[in-house]
């Protein structure tokens, strides 16, 4: 057997086409790697209030006439002239342009209706005026704490008048959920706001400021997640992942999300070269059995003192092997390659999950979840090489094999979501909504509400049946005519 399996990676390794996809391999790593170094690596961007059209501003604002337009339209284009004004020293990323279009411009707006209005109020103009005036100095004096320290007061009023409402007795069920809603997520808004003041957090585009705006964009999500008994948990499971590992980041301070980077590019391996590795093992194993038959070589093959089975079976591990080897090949040349363009620094930050099952952090070297990915993705190529094994034997067709199997691929695409959007139970049984076990991986679910168990005995099912037809066939296959 040993030398039968010798004699199939000599043989693998001594074809044209397996040094093509190879050679296609190394400059597909190259190009990955070039995507990731010039990735832009300002994470946070705030809000984006688009370009100013100040020619349209200003034609309104000429033009303008209290019969026919609005004096809240009016209003709004006179502060958005005083903002365009204010934010031309500033880039529209920073947290300076985000106060003029929000803070600053919010209580313009205020100002000129008030200003405008035939019952104004000269006080509530000096208030605005002075509000105003606050704003500008502290952008004017980068005082970001003015802005954390007002938003902290602003909160604590808001959570103690929502815990006041809470102590009502009159409160209906559904009312009660949404206060609390309502509580948890101004608290965590308010936590985020202390953190920031206490750990001297400024206003940027670092990472501790993409972890804070994330956070801060699934507090609605986490609320309904924590306080809705009716929902489905795995539409969930992303955002609770991402709310407790955006946690970590800021009490370890440790950049776990930085895309720029070697890690990140071994942490998103079998994303990034999934199909480099399908690619690889189909094209093999498409044509071990049946380029066997086209050469005419089988009759050689068979008349050696080894049985049928044992030939087969020589080439099955060598699928199996090559599946190994393209993996370990793209890995060696990601490190090379990567380490070279990326830097090698990044491998010491760990790979952070969150388990939805022990509600615990998950910290694991790189090298660890890479390997524990692999396992997680081995299922599906297993079962697809397999797949154009088999056609091969059965079919004596190599093209066909290859193209079968990929239309499979495509195919799984489909059935998933029929499976997924329409909820047929018998879709479960098929091997395409159960060898993904990613979805298991660090406590999560399967979006089809499958078993790791019962996804396993499916695959496994799936392929003894393969592997049986294909011994069968190959035992059976009469070659006098070949």
């Amino acid at each position: 057997m040993i030398n039968l399996i010798k004699n199939e990676l000599f043989k693998m390794f001594h074809r044209i086409s397996t040094y093509i996809i190879l050679i296609i391999a190394i400059l597909f790593i190259i190009i990955t790697n070039v995507i990731y170094r010039n990735y832009d690596s300002d994470t946070y961007t705030y809000m984006s209030y688009g370009e100013i059209d100040i020619d349209s501003v200003n034609e309104f604002i000429n033009n303008y006439d209290s019969s026919v337009d609005s004096l809240e339209d009016y209003a709004y284009n006179l502060a958005l002239l005083d903002c365009y004004s204010l934010t031309q020293d500033y880039a529209v990323d920073s947290w300076q342009y985000d106060i003029f279009m929000s803070k600053y411009l919010e209580l313009d707006i205020e100002y000129y209706l008030e200003v405008h209005s035939d019952n104004r109020n000269e006080d509530k103009i000096d208030e605005l005026n002075a509000n105003m005036l606050a704003i500008l100095q502290a952008v004017y004096n980068d005082n970001w704490k003015y802005f954390a320290t007002s938003e902290k007061e602003y909160l604590e009023e808001e959570i103690t008048a929502t815990k006041e409402i809470l102590e009502e007795s009159n409160l209906s069920e559904a009312d009660t959920i949404e206060y609390q809603k309502m509580l948890f997520v101004n608290s965590e808004k308010l936590e985020l706001v202390n953190y920031r003041l206490e750990k001297d957090v400024a206003y940027g585009n670092d990472y501790l400021n993409q972890a804070i705006s994330d956070i801060e964009n699934n507090l609605y999500a986490i609320a309904e997640y924590y306080y809705n008994d009716d929902i489905d948990e795995s539409e969930y499971e992303s955002v609770v992942k991402d709310y407790h590992e955006n946690k970590y980041i800021l009490e370890e301070k440790i950049d776990t999300k930085d895309s720029n980077t070697l890690r990140s590019v071994l942490i998103n391996f079998f994303s990034e070269y999934s199909f480099l590795i399908l690619v690889f093992v189909i094209m093999l194993a498409g044509g071990i059995v049946s380029d066997e038959f086209s050469k005419g070589t089988i009759k050689n093959l068979l008349t050696v003192p080894h049985e049928r089975a044992s030939i087969l079976w020589a080439k099955y591990i060598t699928v199996l092997l090559s599946i190994l080897f393209i993996v370990v090949f793209l890995l060696l040349g990601e490190l090379l390659i990567g380490g070279i363009l990326l830097g090698f620094d990044s491998l010491s930050i760990p790979a952070v999950v969150y388990n939805m099952t022990t509600g615990n952090m998950e910290v694991l070297n790189v090298f660890s979840y890479f390997f524990i990915n692999f396992l997680a993705n081995l299922p599906q190529i297993i079962l697809l090489a397999t797949l154009a094994f088999a056609c091969s034997v059965i079919i004596n067709s190599t093209a066909f094999a290859i193209t079968l199997t990929f239309c499979g691929l495509i195919g799984s695409q489909i059935i998933n979501s029929f499976a997924y959007a329409y909820e047929i139970k018998l879709l479960n049984y098929f091997v395409t909504t159960n060898w993904d076990f990613t979805v298991y991986l660090f406590g999560g679910q399967s979006p089809f509400g499958l078993s790791i168990g019962f996804s396993g005995m499916i695959c496994l099912t799936y392929l003894i049946i393969m592997l049986l037809v294909t011994f069968i066939v190959f035992i059976h296959k009469d070659i006098k005519n070949v």
